[in-house]
């Protein structure tokens, strides 16, 4: 009997002790990373679990809008968020894992009647562009200040003013916005013609630099996301998000 009360009590002080972090998770970014309910859901959130969890370490997701979640881990009261698109305005500001936790495909879109190809953002330069609120393309796009942007806080309003053509283009990333026509396939399907890319960025968990939790989950992190790409764990959950 005593053993037994033993073993519980070690089992509960284990569980008192486990290593817990929140990091903040972006809300309205499917497929990578949204708000389902009241929970995050997405390819990005499965790779931030399942790397604390290769390294003993429990996540909590504090779901919130992008701009946000990007203050709250620079003022430390998040230890970090995800995802973000690392270039060189952002550089200083963040803590940064040693490998991007996938890359994504940065596209311009033009309405359907189209004709032009091959855009970079220098050909954007002077013209109306539907961008979401505090959202990195590049460096090239980033940087450029010529580019008159028209700043939206979704990816989805950003569309509608190119569909009402109050904006010439609108720069998404490629798999949100598939995933946000398929949402829209009335309004959106055969309503926008891909004329060009920004960039192709690693996404990362940017980590802040105001709390030492921030340093110690960085490493943590660049632990778990190595084991998961060598167990094979990182390839089943991309599988799952063809």
């Amino acid at each position: 009997m005593r053993s037994l009360i033993l073993a519980v009590g070690l089992g509960c002080a284990t569980q008192a002790w486990a290593d817990t972090v929140t990091i903040g998770a972006e809300d309205d970014w499917a497929p990578y990373c949204a708000k389902v309910g009241n929970e995050a859901k997405g390819f990005a959130v499965d790779i931030v679990r399942e790397a604390f969890k290769a390294a003993g370490v429990d996540v909590k997701f504090a779901v919130v809008p992008y701009a946000r979640c990007m203050s709250e881990a620079k003022d430390g009261k998040l230890a970090g968020c995800f995802d973000a698109a690392r270039n060189s305005l952002l550089e200083n500001d963040y803590l940064w894992h040693a490998k991007p936790m996938f890359t994504a495909a940065i596209n311009i879109y033009a309405p359907a009647d189209s004709k032009e190809s091959g855009l970079r953002p220098k050909d954007l330069e002077g013209k109306d562009v539907a961008v979401t609120n505090n959202y990195e393309y590049g460096d090239d796009f980033d940087r450029n200040t010529r580019i008159k942007r028209s700043v939206s806080n979704q990816d989805e309003q950003g569309f509608r003013k190119l569909l009402a053509k109050r904006v010439q283009y609108m720069v998404a990333y490629e798999k949100v916005a598939n995933d946000i026509f398929a949402k829209n396939k009335a309004d959106f399907t055969g309503k926008f013609n891909v004329v060009g890319t920004t960039a192709e960025p690693g996404l990362y968990i940017a980590f802040s630099k105001k709390t030492p939790d921030g340093a110690k989950y960085l490493e943590k992190f660049n632990q778990g996301l190595e084991t998961i790409r060598k167990n094979g764990k990182y390839k089943t959950i991309e599988a799952a998000y063809p």
